[in-house]
């Protein structure tokens, strides 16, 4: 593959030219313009080591403990036979200096000058209790009476004396060897300065920020920047004095030096999100939540339509519930909030998200079909959340309901009936009809009071998102279920990444609501953008640290995305040059979090070693373009999910030819991006043999060349099919039959038991004797298992 330059690669890694150049820096190489070629090995480098910053969204080195490497031991090993040989090398040339230095002289030197250092303490010692006053000089004047020799005095001396012999002696050597002590004068005092071998090691306990630079941890263990990185060389970790290390790497070379390193906790704005909520009073009761789960097609949303005297499931595309539904409805028992989750088995998270948020769980399964995938899923939902489950035997009017099977199935997951003895609840119901329904409610009120459930009613709400949109004329929208406090309009909303006042509060039938409490289900208006399913909202007084709060998010997710999004491009980018996987871009756009959720996650399934799909862009709402423009620049399909495309996107989209295909169930539409798929795999070749000639002579053709002279032993010898050259049951050639002739004429093909002469392209290496195979090659289309 020839070399492109920094600005290509930027372009196609979606990444600024200053941001990868820096990047290339960082990793080791030396671009410094766009201009200049960046090699496949170039590319190679960087793109592992974007790899290791992808734990950390910063430029981070990301290290997990292990055992050291054979390589590592081998290389200590070599370390430290080196250092013994420069040791020994060192006492080699002492032995020969031996025989010039006087080692008696100098330790009887060494000696005199403890006596004289001893002495000298006493002396002070006696003058300090005599109150003795010593006169100072001037402070340009250092005045010192020495009744003896001093210890620089004998050190001048010494010096000279090795001068004199030729023998070079470092001053740390003769500080080790005499106990060398010089008197310095500081302001105006007479002060000490010794000079002793280094203490111990003191190990010290390290507190290890989320990240730190190599040079911070230096400090923080008091020894040289150069020494760290030493270390982390010998650990395989190449890195400067500049770099940023990840806390999981920091703490590990800490503690490889002999230090005690722990996680410090860094104060974040989001840590005080706690301190912007607080309620005053006691909690009083409210309403219980209820999640309606099940397999799909087993009348969930029937029933919910029985409770509320609605009519939901005729406004469902194909039959099914595909997003999720929140309703408060008054019933003789109190009011109750129902939560309707999706039956697919795409929309797993979103059936979680239900049984999170939720007080009581309805399982609704069928008596005519028991026990089911969705409905086990149902199950370890429930048991996750700790929410407690009462159980609706569905369809039992239908023929073929079989109540005692269900029982038998449910028990065998750990739902045993009340009346065999268990503390499951099993209600029979038939949500057409109606039947058993009011015993369903009294059921759902009796565990309420059980739960004595509780919240505070004053205060700014708080809650979780279940689901958002954009809708027309309203922008964003999401529909919320306060769990504490109040939530009115006006007030100032933390969600997600973005801070911003409540325009508008609906109910599910569209009807303008003043506030709302806790169990209430609401639309709410006025964001920037749909927020994530599953999100916690609370109000907020502090408009100030409610903005620092949503900065910090939208920061980490903006570094997150990059960084993903420019590791994505990169294996793209390689997997095109060196491998033949091929790439599948896609841009999803949905009517709803929840359904973009799901179809995410089911497409994580159809990726195979052949096909890689890469997902360029997904939210929520229509499709613009932007959206187009976007296709047109990643050669991306474009799939909408219940949203369609305005017109100048509809126009551009003809125009530059860019596919746009619009579904309204899910499983249509993952069915057609398996179908997507399938087109790019390669077929399966599937030979099929036609027929079989043993020759029989050669002769030569001025117009064809070399002619065998066959008789078709098996099968039928048609032209222009593929044949092979068999000779002693080995295959010598494989080619193409160009002519096929019976006696002079030209034939199509010529049946067992004829004489023929066969012509075979580019070869004439024919003898007597050889077969020739005649056969076909089919391409079979592919299918994902």
């Amino acid at each position: 593959m020839k070399d492109i330059s920094v600005e290509e690669l930027a372009k196609i890694v979606g990444t600024p030219e200053d941001k990868i150049l820096s990047q290339m820096k960082e990793a080791g190489l030396n671009q410094t313009s766009a201009s200049e070629l960046v090699t496949d090995q170039d590319k190679k480098i960087l793109l592992d080591f974007l790899k290791g910053q992808q734990g950390n969204v910063s430029k981070t080195i990301s290290l997990k403990r292990k055992k050291p490497a054979e390589s590592s031991v081998k290389q200590t090993t070599i370390a430290i036979k080196r250092k013994k040989a420069k040791t020994s090398g060192v006492e080699e040339d002492l032995k020969d200096d031996s025989k010039r230095i006087d080692f008696e002289e100098i330790e009887k030197k060494r000696l005199e000058g403890e006596e004289f250092k001893k002495s000298e303490e006493e002396r002070r010692k006696r003058e300090s209790e005599k109150k003795v006053s010593v006169k100072r000089a001037k402070p340009s004047q250092t005045v010192v009476k020495r009744t003896k020799p001093s210890v620089a005095d004998k050190v001048i001396e010494k010096k000279k004396k090795v001068q004199k012999d030729k023998v070079v002696i470092s001053k740390k050597e003769l500080k080790e060897l005499e106990g060398e002590e010089f008197l310095s004068k500081e302001e105006g005092k007479i002060t000490e300065h010794r000079f002793e071998k280094p203490a111990e090691f003191v190990s010290k306990n390290v507190k290890v920020p989320e990240t730190i630079t190599v040079s911070d941890l230096a400090k923080e263990i008091s020894i040289k920047s150069s020494e760290v990185v030493k270390k982390l060389m010998d650990m395989g970790v190449m890195a400067t004095v500049n770099q940023t290390l990840d806390q999981d790497t920091a703490i590990l070379l800490t503690e490889e030096m002999g230090h005690k390193a722990e996680p410090a906790q860094e104060e974040l704005a989001e840590d005080k999100l706690d301190e912007l909520v607080s309620y005053e009073g006691n909690q009083e009761p409210r309403n219980p939540v209820i999640s309606v789960l099940g397999h799909v097609d087993h009348g969930k949303t029937t029933l919910l339509d029985t409770i509320r005297n609605s009519n939901v499931t005729s406004q469902e595309e194909g039959g099914i519930t595909q997003k999720i539904g929140a309703y408060q409805t008054e019933t003789k028992y109190g009011n109750m909030t129902f939560i309707d989750t999706p039956g697919h088995a795409a929309f797993s998270e979103v059936r979680a998200r239900g049984a999170n948020s939720t007080d009581i769980v309805i399982l609704v399964v069928a008596a005519d079909d028991g026990l089911q995938p969705q409905t086990e899923e149902a199950i370890s939902h429930a048991n996750a959340a700790e929410v407690p489950i009462i159980v609706a035997v569905n369809k039992i009017d239908l023929e073929g309901s079989d109540i005692e099977r269900v029982k038998n199935e449910l028990s065998s997951k750990e739902l045993v009936p009340d009346d065999w003895g268990g503390n499951t609840q099993f209600i029979q119901v038939s949500a057409l009809k109606g039947d058993g329904v009011d015993s369903l409610l009294e059921a759902v009120s009796l565990e309420a009071e059980v739960l004595e459930l509780k919240a505070y009613h004053q205060g700014p709400a708080h809650g979780i998102v279940l689901d958002s949109s954009i809708e027309k004329g309203k922008g964003a929208v999401a529909t919320v279920l306060v769990q504490e406090g109040t939530l009115e309009i006006g007030d100032m909303i933390l969600v997600g990444e973005q801070t911003k006042k409540i325009r508008s509060l609906m109910d599910e039938n569209s009807v303008s609501l003043k506030s709302a409490g806790p169990s209430v289900p609401v639309l709410i208006s006025g964001l920037d953008l749909p927020p994530k399913a599953g999100e916690d909202f609370v109000v907020v007084t502090s408009e100030k640290m409610a903005k620092e709060i949503s900065t910090e998010r939208s920061k980490k997710a903006r570094e997150a995305k990059l960084a993903r999004q420019q590791i994505t491009n990169l294996e793209s980018l390689f997997d095109s040059e060196f491998t033949n996987t091929k790439t599948l871009n896609l841009l999803i756009k949905s009517d709803t979090y929840g359904s973009l959720e799901a179809i995410l996650g089911s497409l994580k399934n159809f990726e195979s070693e052949e096909v890689k799909l890469n997902v360029v862009h997904d939210s929520v709402g229509g499709i613009n373009t932007n959206d187009v423009n976007l296709a047109m620049t990643t050669n991306s399909s474009i799939i909408g999910f219940n949203v369609r495309a305005d017109s100048p996107s509809k126009k551009l989209a003809e125009s530059e030819s860019i596919n746009i295909s619009y579904y309204g169930i899910i499983y249509d539409l993952l069915d057609g991006v398996k179908e997507i798929i399938e087109g790019e795999l390669e077929p399966e070749i599937k030979e099929e043999i036609l027929g079989t000639a043993e020759v029989k002579d050669t002769f030569k053709s001025p117009k064809f060349g070399l002619i065998a002279g066959s008789m078709v032993i098996e099968g039928t010898i048609k032209v222009n099919q593929f044949v092979r050259v068999i000779r002693d049951d080995i295959v010598i050639f494989e080619g193409l039959l160009d002519s096929l002739r019976r006696f002079k004429d030209e034939a199509s093909e010529v049946p067992t038991g004829t004489e023929c002469g066969i012509g075979i392209e580019n070869y004439s290496d024919v003898k007597v004797g050889d077969k020739i195979e005649v056969f076909d090659k089919k391409e079979i289309r592919r299918t994902l298992s």
